[in-house]
């Protein structure tokens, strides 16, 4: 579940700043290279990296 923080974050982000003739959204273009900033991402990280250094260990003791 997000966070409401988050959750303003993504709707503020996705949301359009203005509208072309044929009403496509514009924004600009540093926003629109910008990701939404979410802790979830790190935590996947940061657990698979922790599974690796398991495994290693794992091997290493498996070998001794």
């Amino acid at each position: 579940m997000q966070d409401p923080a988050e959750l303003e974050q993504e709707r503020a982000f996705l949301e359009p700043d203005a509208r072309t003739a044929d009403g496509a959204p514009v924004k600009p273009a540093v926003k629109a290279r910008q990701g939404l900033a979410t802790g979830r991402v790190l935590t996947v990280l940061v657990v698979g990296l922790v599974l690796v250094v398991i495994a290693f260990a794992a091997g290493y003791i498996g070998a001794v």
